[in-house]
């Protein structure tokens, strides 16, 4: 409902400029139409249906390059892991290998760290087959 609202609002104010009134017009009490001001009446009023009409486009213009911006990415953060430094004996036994992955949030994106680098977790089992995770 509300956005059938907001659409028809916009519909309408955009429409404003296509149909200008000479009640808008900036030089203001001009007579109304009549038989014998009538030349003189569009001849005052032709400039202001084309600043209504060029104001129309632009507002409209900006109107549907804001609305059609895609969505702004935003990065998980988290804590860094320790530093791991090779002159640690190995942990695990020489018949299993190392596997890593990229660490997801809930939505499939990658975490990072406060540096900007994905974060990533390590497992250790048989070289023959990956893990289960």
């Amino acid at each position: 409902m509300t956005k059938n609202l907001l659409a028809g609002l916009l519909a309408a104010s955009l429409s404003i400029p296509l149909m200008p009134d000479p009640g808008m017009s900036w030089h203001g009490g001009s007579p109304p139409p009549s038989r014998y001001h009538h030349r003189h009446h569009h001849q005052n009023n032709s400039g202001d249906a084309w600043l209504w009409g060029l104001g129309g486009l632009v507002l409209g213009s900006a109107i549907v390059a804001t609305v059609m911006q895609p969505p702004a990415r935003q990065a998980v953060y988290a804590e860094a892991p320790p530093p791991v430094y090779a002159s640690y004996p190995r942990a695990y036994a020489p018949a299993q290998c190392r596997w890593e992955r990229y660490v997801l949030d809930g939505y499939g994106r990658n975490v990072y760290d406060r540096y900007g680098q994905p974060l990533k977790e390590y497992t250790t089992g048989p070289c023959d087959y990956p893990p289960s995770w």
